[in-house]
């Protein structure tokens, strides 16, 4: 019997596909910086995760809410949660989403290179299938 090892499906990229959804007509959402600063923009990173099991990838997604308010920045935070969490259940490209979990944030984390605007941070452990639904 060979026992294959399932790939894990693109983290990033599902994260990224959700949050564009929750922010369309508000922000822009990118796993980069904008080349020129708008008044509020998310950006996305995996920074890391685990595989707790076969068929499930763990991955940690950091998100940077960039707004010219800390109030937005935190409403924004809010926003990200509410939309990774509802995405729970859901197949976004061909990627099944299990959960949002292990939340840290929003936080207010002042970005060095970015003095005029308020950053806010969080993340979480966006759980996701290995395999492909309906196979």
């Amino acid at each position: 019997m060979v026992f294959i090892h399932p790939t894990p499906k693109p983290a990033l990229k599902t994260a990224l596909a959700v949050l564009r959804v929750a922010f369309d007509g508000v922000a822009p959402v990118s796993a980069n910086m904008p080349k020129r600063l708008v008044p509020q923009f998310v950006v996305v990173e995996r920074a890391g995760g685990s595989r707790p099991n076969l068929v499930t990838d763990a991955a940690r997604i950091l998100i940077h809410c960039f707004a010219l308010s800390p109030e937005v920045a935190e409403s924004m935070c809010a926003t990200v949660d509410e939309a990774m969490h509802n995405s729970i259940g859901t197949v976004v490209d061909s990627v099944f989403v299990r959960g949002w979990d292990n939340v840290t944030g929003g936080m207010s984390r002042p970005h060095p290179d970015v003095l005029s605007m308020e950053r806010w941070q969080m993340n979480g452990d966006f759980m996701l299938s290995t395999s492909t639904p309906g196979s």
